[in-house]
C-alpha cells in the first residue's frame, strides 16, 4: 500500500505536526507501508529526499491545480492530509482541496487528521453577514463546517487526536460520527537515554552544576503562548526558598508559528528577562536540540514543567515526551482536563507565578509524590504508543481501500 501524506510546510524541526508526520511515516514504513510526503517546494528542497516531493510552491489558490497534478504522478492508494492552520501558512485554499481533487477525477480515499479544531470560525470575506445564515445551513446538511469548510465533510475518514476535538466536531456535524476515528498522537521524543543515572550525572556535568542539583526542565518550542514569562517569574520565587535549584529551557523559537526575526526577537526577550530577574546562574536556554540530546536531558531532570497560558492538553507532544521519560510533570490546568491528565500531572492555574512556584517547590521537596507522578505518567504514556498508533492507521487505510 502507498500513502501520500500532506502535512503542509514539512519542517519537523520547526513544526509539531511535521514532527508527528515524520514519526508516523517511520512507523508506517516499518509496517510495510510505502509513504511519500507531498509538501511545499522550499520544504522539499530542504530535505532533498526522494520520498519528500514538491507539490506546490505555496498554499495559495494555485495549489488547487499543482497538488492534484503531483498526486497523479505519485499515484498513492490513500491521500492523508495532516491539517493544522499554521502548517499550511494559515492559507484557506486548503479548504477547497478535496472538491478540487474530486473535480479532477480523484476517487481514491482521503483521510484528514485534525491536529487543531474547535478554536475559531471561518469568515469568508466575500459573503460577510450572509455567512452567519449560510454557514449553519450548510453545516446542518453536512455540506461544510464553520471551521474547515469541506475538509471534514469531503473526507472519507477524519482522525481526531483528542476527545475535545471529537466532541466539537460531532456537535457541529452529527453525521460525521460514522467517519470519525479517535487516534491519539504519540510522544515526539522517544526514550533514547539507556542509563538514567548516567543521564542525571551528564546533565549536571554539562552545565557545571553540582551533582545534587535539583533540575526543573521545560521542553517545547519557545512561543508567547507557552507561558515562559510566567515560568521565569515563578522560578525566581523558587530560588528564594531553594537556591540550589536550576531551570533548563529545552527548545528553540524558530517554528512555523514564530520564525525569522520575530523568533529571534522573542528569544532575545527571554534572555533579557533572565537577566532582569537575576537568573543568569540558575537558568539555561539550550536552543533547538536533536532527539538524543533532549532524551538525555529529560531523563536527567527531576521535574518537568509545562506552564502554557491556556493549560496543557493530552495532545501535547511535550507532555507525552515527559511521561515517556518517567519525568514527573507540573503543568497548567486546561478548561476541561481529561482524567489521565488529572491523575498523572500536578495541575496549577495558568498565568499564575505564585501557584506555579508553590507547586514546583512542593514537588522538589517531596520525592515520594514525584515518584508517584512519574509512575502514573509512564502508565498514561502507554496509551500513546507509536506502534499501536501506526497499526490503527494501517487498519483504517486497509478498510478504506478494500472495503
Amino acid at each position: 500500500m502507498k500513502v501520500a501524506l500532506v502535512p503542509g510546510s514539512y519542517r519537523p524541526d520547526r513544526c509539531g505536526v511535521s514532527h508527528y508526520t515524520a514519526r508516523l511515516m517511520a512507523e508506517l514504513t516499518g509496517l510495510g507501508v510505502e509513504c511519500v510526503v507531498i509538501t511545499a517546494e522550499a520544504a522539499a528542497r530542504h530535505h532533498a529526499r526522494a520520498d519528500i516531493i514538491a507539490g506546490t510552491r505555496g498554499w495559495g489558490p494555485r495549489m488547487l491545480a499543482s497538488l492534484p497534478a503531483a498526486l497523479r504522478r505519485v499515484s498513492p492508494h490513500i491521500l492523508h492530509i495532516q491539517h493544522a492552520a499554521g502548517s499550511f501558512d494559515f492559507r484557506r485554499a486548503v479548504f477547497w482541496l478535496i472538491p478540487a481533487l474530486r473535480l479532477t477525477g480523484w476517487r481514491r480515499p482521503i483521510v484528514v487528521t485534525l491536529h487543531e479544531y474547535g478554536w475559531w470560525e471561518w469568515q469568508p470575506p466575500l459573503l460577510g453577514p450572509l455567512w452567519g445564515r449560510l454557514g449553519p445551513w450548510g453545516e446542518a446538511r453536512a455540506l461544510w463546517d464553520r471551521e474547515d469548510f469541506t475538509l471534514l465533510t469531503g473526507a472519507d475518514a477524519v482522525i481526531v487526536t483528542h476527545e475535545g476535538a471529537a466532541r466539537v466536531a460531532t456537535q457541529r456535524l452529527p453525521q460525521l460520527e460514522a467517519r470519525l476515528e479517535r487516534i491519539p498522537i504519540g510522544s515526539n521524543i522517544p526514550l533514547l537515554a539507556a542509563d538514567i543515572q548516567a543521564a542525571r550525572r551528564d546533565l549536571r556535568v554539562r552545565f557545571a552544576w553540582p551533582l545534587d542539583t535539583p533540575v526543573v526542565s521545560y521542553f517545547g518550542f519557545l512561543h508567547p503562548v507557552k507561558g515562559l514569562e510566567t515560568l521565569l517569574a515563578a522560578f525566581r520565587k523558587v530560588l528564594a526558598a531553594e537556591p540550589r535549584a536550576r531551570l533548563l529551557i529545552i527548545g528553540g523559537a524558530q517554528s512555523l508559528a514564530l520564525h525569522g526575526e520575530e523568533a529571534e526577537r522573542y528569544t532575545q526577550k527571554l534572555h533579557g528577562l533572565v537577566r532582569e530577574l537575576g537568573l543568569q546562574e540558575a537558568v539555561r536556554l539550550t536552543g533547538y536540540q536533536p532527539e538524543a540530546a533532549v532524551s538525555q536531558q529529560l531523563a536527567g531532570s527531576d521535574l518537568g514543567v509545562l506552564p502554557f497560558n491556556d493549560g496543557v492538553t493530552a495532545k501535547s507532544g511535550s507532555l507525552l515526551a515527559m511521561w515517556t521519560h518517567s519525568l514527573p510533570v507540573i503543568a497548567t490546568r486546561p478548561p476541561s482536563p481529561p482524567p489521565e491528565l488529572e491523575r498523572a500531572a500536578w495541575l496549577v492555574p495558568g498565568r499564575n507565578a505564585d501557584a506555579l512556584a508553590a507547586g514546583m517547590l512542593q514537588l522538589l521537596n517531596d520525592p515520594a509524590t514525584r515518584s508517584v507522578l512519574a509512575s502514573r505518567g509512564r502508565e498514561a504514556a502507554g496509551a500513546y504508543d507509536w506502534g499501536t498508533i501506526a497499526a490503527r492507521h494501517v487498519e483504517l487505510y486497509e478498510r478504506l481501500v478494500h472495503g
